[in-house]
Parts: structure tokens; C-alpha cells; sequence
């Protein structure tokens, strides 16, 4: 029995039930209440088919029909009488019909892509962007709601559209339509792709399916979760590659799936921690799926707490070692517990305490003692060749007291500016006192004269350091080799510049290209000024046209002028060039 009851038409003033009336008296045709006369409905849209004639006798359909996705009923059956809404969503409907039919898409998935279409529509996410893109996102959005096993590389492909925009798109359109619980993609859908593009050749199935049970244990482990379809599908092939001898690197791989070295890597080591991981080839073919491993995460989390437990450890026994310490030197006051303690055990270490302090001071004195007694043995040394007096010393050492203690009371007094003076003076002091010491250091002559003039180092140096770094032997000639390894191209290079230079010199081509130099504004040859002056009264070409004695030049002196300061050219033949200044 179904649950579900119509509701029972209520008056909203008095509260009758099913006390409604249509006037038929009206072409209105308002729905009132026979109790209280109130006006529940006012002209009523009826939703049936009505026929009428037309003048010549044939039967029309009045009205029109109203879609529950269109705003108004449309005029004709012209499809331009429609709205620009309505006409962009018709069109992309039926090109999403299209475009699931070549895919192999089933109907209803295609009018899922509709919905999902209308809805992109309404939040104005096509404007801006391609139709093609708009659509091709929506039939796949649709196509992993229903988990089928088409990817993107199908409709980039079908489209003839780039993958990463087609991918930008749909990114963009599950953040703008906040779609939520998405499924994710199998990657079994993507290791077909990989296996057919890393050419493993006739065992191709077999690495296929190798890697797709190892996407299922992995499943299984809880690994998929949360994760790139394309790094599962990476480590799965690699996997499978290594199981059948097939090597693989992690570069090829990362080519392929496009994905980040470190993300492969991780994939491996969570799989390896596993129980299936720790199965052998045989073992994992034969063998049955064994029970799931907890998540990754779990074992992530017991490691962070394992590692805060050992620092807690070692804080707590680095705290216990101070406060062992403490207790042993007494470098705090414990008064704790030396008050738990009975009264006798707490006067015995009283009276240790006491005799601890008074042999440290014992030991204070007799150090003190001693060293006072080195400074007595030096005073008598150097007072037994002076004729001084006892009231000579007295006097002398009360001066040198009372200077003491009045640059000490100077101190206590000084004003800031003063104490800056100060503070300059003994760094000028401490500046000055190399200078001092120049008398007693050895002069430039005589360093020079220890060093050796040979320009090559040879054992009879008499620098050690240089001696003990010099290379010898089959040393040096690896540090050559290693030298000329490392500069091989560089000295080529050279060389062929030298071969170039020496072949220029024998063929007497030494002029070599010149750049022209910029000449500033102090180089300019003060005639400038008089050549630029007669220039613009036209008269230039008629100055250089006047030699050295006041003739004029001929054209084949002006040529052979010009010749001249050319540098030479073994593409020209210069006797010729003599011969034809002379006929001329």
C-alpha cells in the first residue's frame, strides 16, 4: 500500500475541505468557495487539448505547448521565434545526442550531460569559453557519474581538441557547479593506455593484466583512495613490468602518466608495507586476494606518534639527568626534599655540604698562594741589580695606588662625551700598536731573499706548505689529463685561433677586422669644425679634390689613394689594377 496521500484542497479563510466551485457562469472561470465566497483561483491555465475548425472546414489544435524548461510558449513552428536560451540549449542537447553516439554512449547518460548542460547554462559557465569543450565536459562528467570507461584522451581525440584544456574545463566546472561525490576514475581505464604506449610488445596483455590486479589489491589496501588515478596506474605498470622481466625506469614511466617522480616512488613504498607486497611473483599469481591493510594514513600517523614519543623520552631523560645533576653539585636549591629527609641524615649532609666548601676554598688559597709566589720571585730578580730603598718602594707604589684609584673615581664621573673620547683614544691605541712591533719584524729584503726566483717549483724549495702541495709524478700528469678533459673544447678553440694567426701572418694578411671606434667628444680633431663649416657651403668635394703641392688630384691618383688605405687583399690582383691606372 503506497504511503503517499494527495493532498485535500483547503480554503485559506475559513478551512473548508473540498468546498470549491468553478463559475461556469464566466468565461473567467474563477474557482470560489461555496462557504465563505472567497477566490482560490483567478484565470486558470488549462492543460488539455482543444480542437476547433478553421474557415475552410479543417480541424486545428488551440493552444500551444509549454516545455517545464521554457519560459514562454513559442509563436509558429520557426525555430527563430524562440529564445537565444532556448535555441543554445536545444543545440547543445542535440550535439551531446551526437557526440554519445559515436562514443557509444547509452541514451540516458546523454540526457544526464543535458541536465548537467542546463545546469552550466544557468550559471552563465558557458560564456567565454568553447561550446565543444562546454559539451564534451558535460557527456564526461555524466560518464563518470555512471563509473563507464571512457577518459578525456577519447573526446580530445574524437573533438580533435587539445587534452589539458579539455581537462582545464572540467576542473573548472566541478569547482563552479560544486559537483561532490564524484567517482573516482578506475585506473584500470588508464593502464591499457600506458602499456600501449611503453611498447612492451607480445607480453603487452599479459603486464595488462598483471597491473590490473595489482589496481584491485591495491584498491583493496586502501591506496586508490584519495589519490591520482594516473600515479596508481604508473606504479601498477612498473610493477607488472618488473614481475615479467621487463625493465622499466621511473623516468619512462613519469613520461607516460605524467606525474612527479616522488608520486610514483610513494605509491611503491605504501604498496610494499602491505601483504601483498611482501608476496612473491608465484605467490601472487596463484594466491587469493589476502585480508586488506589499513590505510596508508594509519601507518603515517602511528610513525608521528612514534616519533613524538621518542622526543618525549629523550626530553624526560634529559630532565631526570638535570635534576640527578642538580641534586649531585647542588646547582639548585631542593628544598623538597631535604625536608622529607629524617633531621640526622639532614645534618650529615649539612656537614658534608660545609667540608665540601671549605676544601674548594683550601684549594682557592693555595692556587692563589702559588702564583703570588711566582710574581715575589720575579719583583726580587729584578729589584737585586737596583740600588732601591724599602721607603723608595713604599712611595712609588702608594703613587701608582692613588693614580689607580683617581682614574677610577675619573670614570665614575666622566659625561658622555668624554667617555666617547676615551673609548676613541684606546682604539687608536690598539691601531698604533703594529706600528710598534715594525722594529722587531723582518725587513722586505730579507723575506725576498728566502723566496725562490724559479718560476717552477721544484723540491728545493724551502716553503713547506708549497712543497707538500706540489704535484709529482703520476699525480701530475692525472691532474694534466683530468685539466685537459675538463678544457678540451676551450683549448681547440685557441689552438685554431693560433693556426689562424701564424697561416695570416705568412700570407701577409695581418689587418684582421677592426671595430671602429667611437671618437667622444674630447678626441674630435679641432679641423672638424672648420671641415663642417665649408660643408655647408658645398665646398668639401672641391677641397679633397686639391693635393699636397695645390694641383689638383686625377681620378686614378684618387683611386690609388683610396687603394692605399685598404688593407690587403689576395682577391685582387694589384698589377692589373697598376696596369689600368696607366692606360688611363
Amino acid at each position: 500500500m503506497s504511503r503517499v496521500q494527495n493532498k485535500i484542497p483547503t480554503c485559506r479563510n475559513c478551512g473548508a475541505e473540498n468546498s470549491f466551485q468553478v463559475d461556469r457562469t464566466t468565461a473567467a472561470g474563477d474557482l470560489t468557495c461555496t462557504v465563505c465566497g472567497t477566490v482560490q483561483e483567478e484565470n486558470p491555465i488549462v492543460s488539455e487539448v482543444q480542437f476547433g475548425e478553421s474557415s475552410s472546414g479543417a480541424a486545428t489544435v488551440q493552444g500551444s505547448m509549454v516545455g517545464s524548461d521554457q519560459a514562454r510558449a513559442g509563436y509558429g513552428s520557426r525555430q527563430n521565434a524562440m529564445e537565444s536560451r532556448e535555441q543554445t540549449l536545444l543545440n547543445g542537447k542535440r550535439k551531446i545526442q551526437k557526440l554519445a553516439i559515436v562514443l557509444k554512449i547509452q541514451p540516458h547518460i546523454a540526457d544526464a550531460a543535458g541536465g548537467w548542460f542546463n545546469l552550466a547554462l544557468t550559471q552563465n559557465f558557458v560564456q567565454g569559453r568553447r561550446s565543444q569543450n562546454v559539451l564534451a565536459t558535460c557527456l564526461y562528467i555524466a560518464c563518470r557519474k555512471e563509473r563507464t570507461h571512457h577518459m578525456l584522451i577519447d573526446f580530445s581525440s574524437r573533438l580533435q581538441i587539445s587534452v589539458y584544456s579539455l581537462g582545464a574545463t572540467f576542473l573548472k566546472m566541478v569547482k563552479a557547479l560544486t559537483i561532490t561525490n564524484l567517482p573516482l576514475a578506475d585506473p584500470s581505464l588508464f593502464i591499457q593506455n600506458f602499456v600501449e604506449s611503453l611498447n612492451f610488445g607480445d607480453k603487452s596483455k599479459k603486464i595488462a593484466r598483471d597491473a590490473c590486479k595489482l589496481a584491485q589489491r591495491m584498491s583493496n589496501d586502501w591506496i586508490h583512495e584519495g589519490r591520482r588515478p594516473a600515479g596508481i596506474a604508473g606504479a601498477c605498470v612498473l610493477l607488472a613490468a618488473r614481475m615479467n622481466n621487463i625493465r622499466r625506469t621511473h623516468s619512462e614511466i613519469v613520461n607516460v602518466a605524467h606525474v612527479a617522480p616522488e608520486t610514483l616512488q610513494r605509491r611503491l613504498n605504501e604498496f610494499k608495507k602491505t601483504a601483498s607486497g611482501s608476496l612473491t611473483v608465484k605467490e601472487f599469481r596463484q594466491s587469493k586476494a589476502p585480508a586488506p591493510s589499513l590505510p596508508p594514513s594509519y601507518y603515517k600517523n602511528r610513525a608521528i606518534e612514534e616519533k613524538l614519543r621518542k622526543q618525549i623520552e629523550k626530553k624526560e631523560l634529559a630532565l631526570r639527568r638535570y635534576i640527578e645533576l642538580a641534586n649531585k653539585h647542588q646547582l639548585i636549591p631542593i628544598e623538597l626534599p631535604d625536608i622529607l629527609k629524617p633531621k640526622e641524615e639532614r645534618e650529615r649532609l649539612e656537614k658534608e655540604r660545609q667540608e665540601e666548601e671549605k676544601k674548594k676554598k683550601e684549594r682557592e688559597d693555595q692556587i692563589e698562594k702559588a702564583e703570588q709566589e711566582k710574581v715575589d720571585a720575579v719583583l726580587q730578580s729584578v729589584l737585586m741589580n737596583h740600588d732601591l730603598t724599602e721607603e723608595l718602594l713604599t712611595s712609588e707604589l702608594q703613587r701608582i695606588i692613588n693614580r689607580q684609584k683617581q682614574n677610577l673615581e675619573g670614570l665614575c664621573y666622566q659625561t658622555p662625551a668624554e667617555k666617547a673620547k676615551a673609548e676613541d683614544f684606546k682604539k687608536q691605541v690598539e691601531l698604533d700598536k703594529p706600528r710598534n712591533l715594525v722594529a722587531n719584524l723582518p725587513s722586505s729584503k730579507e723575506i725576498l731573499d728566502k723566496v725562490n726566483s724559479d718560476p717552477l717549483l721544484n723540491s728545493s724549495d724551502e716553503d713547506e706548505e708549497t712543497r707538500d702541495v706540489e704535484l709529482t709524478g703520476e699525480a701530475l700528469e692525472q691532474k694534466i689529463r683530468i685539466w685537459t678533459g675538463l678544457n678540451y673544447d676551450y683549448i681547440i678553440e685557441q689552438e685554431k685561433k693560433r693556426l689562424k694567426e701564424e697561416a695570416d701572418i705568412l700570407t701577409g694578411n695581418t689587418s684582421g677586422t677592426r671595430k671602429k671606434r667611437r671618437i667622444g667628444k674630447s678626441e674630435k680633431n679641432p679641423t672638424d669644425e672648420f671641415g663642417q663649416g665649408i660643408e655647408s657651403f658645398g665646398l668639401l668635394d672641391a677641397v679633397n679634390q686639391v693635393g699636397e703641392d695645390g694641383e689638383s688630384i686625377s681620378a686614378a691618383d684618387s683611386a690609388r689613394k683610396m687603394i692605399s688605405k685598404k688593407p690587403f687583399s689576395k682577391k685582387i690582383n694589384y698589377d692589373t689594377l697598376h696596369d689600368l691606372f696607366t692606360h688611363n
